[in-house]
């Protein structure tokens, strides 16, 4: 929870991850929601949105779990975590993906593993310094507390 605070962080994980990195799934969406019925075709397939699903959280759940395995030195429980997650989406792919699945399953499940996803992104990157705002508006530190110096033998 500690990027919460920090706008820079959170602006760019919905600009950049949600937005700019789920465009597949924002493009899929617009497609089916504004599908035209023809004689051809009068319903709207899920199809396209649900392999748009199925192909986003594995990338994002891969490159955020990797980067936790990777760059975590002294934080064992992380790695940890990242392991176990990256086990999860994958065991997640073989259960959503495979034809005998409904499309509102398939839909269903891969929203919770890109929440997860998400989640994972959130974690690996929340330490991440270019992403965070500095402290206080010099970028040094906080404002708070006593200021150092004293005004003992100032004369107005």
């Amino acid at each position: 929870m500690d990027p919460v605070g920090h706008f820079s962080f959170v602006s760019y994980f919905f600009v950049a991850v949600v937005i700019f990195g789920g465009a597949g799934i924002w493009t899929e969406l617009r497609a089916y929601l504004s599908f035209v019925p023809t004689t051809d075709q009068p319903c709207p397939s899920l199809a396209s949105l649900r392999t748009a699903v199925i192909t986003f959280f594995p990338a994002l759940a891969g490159s955020s779990c990797m980067q936790l395995i990777w760059a975590e030195d002294n934080e064992r429980s992380l790695r940890a975590f990242a392991v176990v997650v990256l086990t999860a989406l994958i065991v997640a792919i073989f259960f959503i993906t495979p034809e005998g699945v409904s499309d509102g399953a398939a839909l269903a499940g891969g929203a919770a593993a890109s929440l997860l996803a998400l989640w994972s992104w959130w974690i690996a990157n929340a330490k991440q310094k270019d992403l965070l705002d500095p402290d206080a508006a010099t970028g040094g530190k906080s404002t708070g507390g006593e200021l150092p110096g004293n005004l003992d033998e100032f004369k107005v």
